[in-house]
């Protein structure tokens, strides 16, 4: 069972080839630094999950932290950039190992992405004895721990007091807080993809990063987090064509954009649409639209003809009172295409600056988080 090759081509690229799918996530045991409940009413949308919690032959499972990042280090040096970082598993009887023994699929990536260009990626990727998966994810429990097995990446917490990431790659070490003070969200939908996801869509990030020994102490961060969980009775991606997703942070407001289009849709439409405005001061919840309500308008399309694929650099969400247009830069292609056609690239984008918001007459630009996936059954149904 191959998977995951090489990272990064000419343009910042994290090239991985996935033996069955997807970027999926994990946790840890233990739960030292936090009690088991960290909200008032107990939230079990938090920890992990088996592929058997839903009955289903597939399940892929992440969560998902960035942030838009201002770095100083004690001799005044300042950078400018952003992060990401994913923590994965995926679970299916299908993956079984020499012995016959069924086999979860533990991932994770991070990227760091600097105004200046400059950049610092890294992946993990190892299959373990499923019996063995609760050692490193804390399941079905009201918060999230999840340590990857080399024992130096962990990520743990809940929104109520917050998440700890204490993660190291080479010559990168982060030690960051993100905390949340904003209402929970939730995406879901049950074609063409059945998925849910989690948001808590704005905070702020605290902490460190350490670059070839020198460390940089987090000055300013606002930042992301979701937990989503893709189920299907095959490889998820053969589900659909692809999706678009998106969040933009300005001087006042979050938005948050999830569309997935069916093998029918292809390029041309999306079955399924969602958009979310926030305050992002007090966190709450402000406009709310789906479906007809939001219409959705891609351009300046770029081939990609490395990968038989095509993605707008520009894409806009639009209803009566909200319009949200992010224009990607600094692309990174996420390339988990397969031959047995099961897998799909990503090419996810950050936008440090002018992405637009203009809602009810105000009109604000910030920063913004970008992706554009097509699946390769995708390419396939054009």
């Amino acid at each position: 069972m191959e998977i995951l090759n090489k990272l990064y081509n000419k343009k910042v690229i994290l090239g991985i080839t996935l033996s069955i799918l997807l970027v999926a996530m994990c946790t840890v045991p233990g739960w030292a630094k936090l009690p088991g409940t960290q909200s008032k009413i107990a939230d079990y949308t938090e920890g992990g999950h088996l592929e058997t919690d839903f009955g289903a032959g597939f399940m892929a499972e992440w969560w998902y932290l960035n942030g838009d990042v201002r770095l100083v280090a004690s001799d005044g040096e300042k950078r400018d950039g952003a992060l990401h970082v994913v923590m994965a598993h995926q679970e299916s009887p299908s993956m079984i190992g020499s012995s016959g023994a069924q086999l979860s699929h533990m991932l994770t990536f991070y990227g760091l992405h600097f105004d200046d260009g400059a950049a610092n990626i890294g992946l993990n990727e190892m299959y373990i004895n499923n019996t063995n998966v609760s050692d490193y994810i804390a399941l079905n429990t009201t918060y999230v721990d999840y340590t990857y097995p080399d024992g130096v990446k962990r990520l743990y917490g809940s929104a109520v007091p917050g998440y700890n990431l204490e993660y190291t790659f080479d010559n990168v070490t982060m030690d960051l807080f993100f905390q949340t003070n904003v209402d929970k969200t939730i995406d879901e939908s049950s074609q063409p993809l059945n998925f849910t996801t989690y948001e808590y869509s704005y905070g702020t990030l605290h902490g460190s990063i350490i670059i070839d020994g020198k460390k940089y102490t987090v000055t300013k961060g606002e930042g992301y987090f979701d937990h989503m969980i893709p189920v299907s009775d095959i490889p998820w991606p053969m589900d659909m064509h692809g999706w678009s997703w998106f969040e933009v942070t300005t001087k006042d407001y979050q938005a948050v954009a999830y569309a997935t289009r069916s093998l029918i849709d292809g390029y041309d439409n999306y079955s399924y649409k969602h958009l979310t405005l926030l305050n992002k001061h007090n966190g709450k919840v402000l406009e709310q639209y789906s479906a007809d309500e939001i219409t959705i308008t891609e351009e300046d399309w770029k081939d990609e003809n490395e990968f038989n694929r095509k993605r707008p650099n520009m894409v806009t969400f639009s209803t009566p009172n909200l319009n949200v247009t992010v224009n990607a830069s600094s692309v990174v292609d996420l390339n988990m295409s397969r031959p047995d056609k099961i897998g799909f690239i990503d090419f996810m984008a950050f936008q440090p600056e002018n992405a637009i918001i203009q809602y009810n007459g105000d009109v604000e630009m910030g920063s913004a988080f970008y992706e554009y996936l097509v699946s390769d059954w995708g390419v396939m149904h054009p």
